[in-house]
């Protein structure tokens, strides 16, 4: 037999419900997990349609319902509750598409510098970098660069021995090396700024 409570739990509108919520969250989740089931088909449908990949649109859709949890006492009813999630819908799968195409143009931007790095790997020199300008230049520069410019230009590294040292793949300690190189001729130049 069906618990009267429940059935009549469900049928509540979605006023109602709010006004539960906010009520009782964070400690009880009922009302608040009655408004998830009501709208999770269509939040996440939405986020779909907008995303177009379902990964992304089943985070988005989890990162609506956790903004609508947190936020649901400052939801005024000056619209319907609907409006105001879809709203929320809108904003986190906007954030979330810009977000992805800036990685993306960053990963373009990365894979662009990568392939300028020659094949061949070229013998590793090996420099001075105690005293002088050029010491003081990579005494200039970010921890992170240094570490790179010693183990290849002191220990004469491989970048393969580097890449395992410093647990990266090969092209990642190619282009960390290749910009702590440009790092340092700029840090010869004058102040570097630390990162």
């Amino acid at each position: 037999m069906e618990d009267t409570h429940e059935l009549s739990f469900s049928e509540d509108s979605d006023e109602v419900l709010v006004a539960r919520c906010r009520a009782e969250a964070p400690y009880v989740t009922a009302a608040f997990e009655r408004l998830v089931r009501r709208y999770e088909p269509v939040v996440y449908r939405s986020c779909r349609k907008y995303l177009k990949d379902p990964q992304d649109a089943e985070e988005a859709a989890q990162d609506v319902f956790l903004r609508v949890f947190f936020n649901i006492g400052k939801f005024e009813g000056r619209s319907s509750f609907k409006t105001w999630l879809f709203r929320i819908v809108v904003n986190t799968c906007a954030s979330r598409y810009r977000m992805r195409r800036r990685l993306e143009e960053r990963h373009a931007d990365y894979v662009r510098d990568i392939e300028l790095i020659p094949d061949r790997e070229p013998a590793a020199h090996r420099l001075d970098l105690d005293d002088g300008p050029l010491g003081e230049a990579l005494d200039r520069l970010p921890p992170r660069d240094r570490d790179m410019l010693v183990l290849r230009h002191v220990a004469e590294l491989s970048f393969q021995e580097i890449a395992e040292a410093l647990h990266l793949g090969l092209s990642a300690s190619k282009m960390r090396l290749y910009r702590a190189e440009n790092r340092l001729r700029e840090a010869l130049d004058g102040p570097v700024q630390g990162e």
